[in-house]
């Protein structure tokens, strides 16, 4: 397990502990931003699947403009929603879903304006935490500046 694995776990647990609330949000899918990379092979192989799934249905996602609970468990089953934390810039971590993320971003464009239904976890203060993803992105390779949509 590397650092930032370790790093990872530590960060999702005090988000759970340290949340004042949390509470449903639609976004705009390119404001959400992951907090890893999808890259072992059972995660790579699992949102390869989710991308056929979306684009066989992509055209109606697209029609319809947004992805609620509903239309993502329809789509793209899981256990938990996309679970995020919002970075104060106007975007989104999320902690949880990037699997779904990566998907949905595979398939559509900023061009096609797909907003998708999150749970926001929301702090006293959130300025601690923000800094622990930050740096779990960094030692990801995740830098701010591939966060720009396509």
């Amino acid at each position: 397990m590397s650092e930032a694995d370790v790093l990872l776990g530590k960060v999702v647990l005090d988000i759970h502990r340290k949340r004042r609330r949390s509470h449903f949000v639609s976004v705009p899918l390119f404001s959400l931003k992951q907090i890893h990379p999808i890259n072992r092979d059972n995660s790579v192989a699992a949102t390869e699947k989710r991308i056929a799934v979306l684009k066989e249905h992509g055209q109606a996602i697209a029609q319809a403009g947004h992805l609620d609970r509903a239309g993502l468990n329809r789509y793209l089953p899981s256990v938990s929603a996309v679970k995020v934390v919002a970075d104060g810039n106007g975007n989104y971590i999320a902690f949880e879903g990037n699997g779904r993320l990566v998907a949905l971003q595979n398939v559509f464009t900023p061009v096609d304006n797909i907003n998708v239904e999150v749970e926001e976890y929301l702090f006293s203060d959130s300025a601690t935490i923000l800094r622990r993803i930050n740096r779990v992105r960094a030692l990801h390779n995740l830098r701010p500046e591939e966060d720009m949509p396509r």
